[in-house]
């Protein structure tokens, strides 16, 4: 396949607003599909079964969403989206960047980031050259059915103390947003989804600043690609790509597993669960795979889910097949997860959920108040494959 790319367009600008606490608080994996090193044991939280302690970690009234986590430097980090009444694009919208010494227990914001002029969104922490990374992804305000018009840059930032950060960057050509990252042979690779949700492809970074297209993934106008979670089995490459493939965005629709050998350039798409899975986080325990997503009820309404995969990702020949385990509090406009391994077999989760008791339908949700979440899942108690 062909990877259309346009040229890179001018520079970026952006400010950093560094604030007080606003609103409330309260591996590599191994050949068979897994973390060779998990520890059986359950970790350092007073855990009572597969998921304890879920709680709203922060509410201010607004519409706050797209959460992920790290440690570094002996702390946690949980950055999200807000300041915005909605998920429609805003140019109001900031990511709020927070740190706990006590693996989320206790909450205390460092900065928030936003773009001048345009929406920001979707951030994913990594760890580079010992500082800390944020990728986001900035589109031009207002809504963007499948993300058509939206011109999409993906941003870089980072910061040596978690409260200073630079400005942030554009880091490759406007037009493609990217998702999921991982490390793998002496680069990181990145998984990036086209305005118009027509296109996923695989990129490819040295440094983390200057990036090189290396094969489209997935290519299907009538499927509606995007978000894809991203994994290395030994030297295989796997993918689970969101497919919008429905009628209108409230059918299930699919996620394609999609599988490639060095060096990467095709991909093997024929498997797929029948379960679409929005604002996705692959993670893997004890050589099992997991995955946290938004889930679709029948009726419009959403939940965020935690699941099992079963079968031998790597094998495009293998029979795979989704287990879901347990639905968190959540309602409304849902999900985009972040997940941190916290010892043993513990596991910090982050979400965020519109009110749980109103239990609106997405449609409402997307435009009313949304809350942050946190919770232990302690997948000592998961039950057996």
């Amino acid at each position: 396949m062909t990877l259309n790319l346009p040229r890179a367009l001018g520079g970026v600008c952006a400010l950093l607003l560094l604030a007080s606490c606003g609103g409330t608080t309260t591996s590599t994996a191994d050949a068979t599909g897994g973390d060779a090193s998990a520890d059986v044991s359950s970790g350092p939280k007073p855990t009572t079964g597969l998921v304890t302690n879920q709680h709203i970690a922060y509410t201010d009234g607004l519409h706050n969403e797209n959460t992920d986590l790290i440690q570094w430097q002996d702390k946690t980090w949980l950055v999200f989206r807000g300041g915005e009444t909605s998920q429609v694009g805003s140019p109001i919208a900031r990511l709020k960047v927070w740190q706990s010494v006590n693996l989320g227990d206790d909450l205390t914001m460092t900065a928030e980031i936003f773009m001048p002029d345009r929406d920001i969104r979707d951030p994913k922490f990594l760890i580079q050259n010992g500082k800390l990374v944020i990728y986001a992804i900035s589109r031009i305000p207002g809504g963007h059915l499948r993300d058509a018009g939206g011109l999409a840059w993906t941003v870089r930032t980072e910061t040596t103390d978690g409260v200073h950060w630079t400005v942030p960057v554009r880091i490759y050509d406007e037009l493609w947003g990217f998702w999921r990252y991982a490390d793998h042979g002496g680069l990181t690779y990145a998984t990036a989804y086209n305005d118009g949700d027509t296109q996923v492809a695989l990129l490819a970074s040295v440094d983390g600043l200057a990036w090189k297209p290396v094969s489209l993934m997935y290519d299907s106008t009538p499927d509606v690609p995007s978000e894809a979670e991203l994994q290395f089995f030994g030297d295989t490459a796997v993918g689970l790509v969101r497919l919008d493939n429905g009628a209108s965005l409230l059918d299930e629709g699919h996620t394609a597993v999609c599988v490639a050998q060095p060096p990467y350039a095709t991909w093997d798409c024929g498997r797929k669960f029948d379960k679409r899975l929005d604002g996705p986080k692959w993670f893997q325990w004890n050589n099992r795979q997991f995955i946290m997503a938004r889930k679709h009820l029948p009726d419009g309404r959403k939940r965020t889910a935690l699941y099992e995969i079963h079968g031998t990702l790597a094998d495009p020949a293998a029979a795979v097949s989704l287990t879901e385990l347990f639905e968190f509090k959540s309602a409304g406009d849902t999900a985009y997860v972040g997940v941190l391994p916290i010892g043993g077999a513990q596991f910090l989760v982050s979400w965020y959920s519109s009110d749980v008791v109103a239990d609106d339908v997405w449609s409402i949700g997307m435009f009313s108040p949304s809350d942050i979440w946190l919770a232990w899942v302690d997948l000592s108690y998961a039950p057996a494959p």
